[in-house]
């Protein structure tokens, strides 16, 4: 299971380096700090929020085992709070005027739409791709059976 965890902790962080930087044009200049290590700051922020909701889902499961079969339910708290969570975030960064989007950035109530779905997107991606990955590993270590070797 920790093999999974950090292979999991892995895929989190890389898949929203890959959003941070991706949608890092819809803002207007964030000059005054070097953009590359900001994206990087942002992403360990990403890595601890998913990290937050996957302990949350455990509590409720009673287990870190979840994240091997993940239910319905599962994935719907995973988008639910990652919504939350982005809907505060950009809030707060709204009235303390931290960042503005260009005219380039899809918004709902004035949220921008790339923020608003990061968290909810990575975290059920993250699991996706984290049982994909496994699950290759199974079918690698199973013996290849066939009918001769059935008789």
């Amino acid at each position: 299971m920790k093999k999974r965890i950090i292979t999991l902790l892995i895929i989190i962080f890389i898949l929203n380096l890959i959003w941070e930087f991706s949608h890092f044009p819809l803002y207007i200049d964030l000059s005054w700090e070097n953009s590359t290590l900001h994206l990087i700051y942002a992403t360990f922020g990403d890595l601890l929020l998913i990290s937050i909701i996957f302990t949350i889902i455990s509590l409720k499961n009673k287990t870190i085992n979840w994240i091997n079969k993940s239910s319905i339910f599962d994935y719907i708290l995973i988008t639910f709070l990652g919504i939350i969570i982005a809907v505060f975030i950009e809030l707060r960064a709204f009235v303390e005027n931290k960042w503005e989007y260009t005219q380039y950035m899809p918004t709902i109530f004035s949220i921008g739409l790339t923020p608003l779905i990061q968290l909810a997107v990575t975290g059920i991606l993250s699991l996706l791709i984290l049982n994909f990955i496994f699950k290759q590993k199974q079918k690698v270590k199973q013996p290849h059976t066939t009918k001769s070797n059935l008789l």
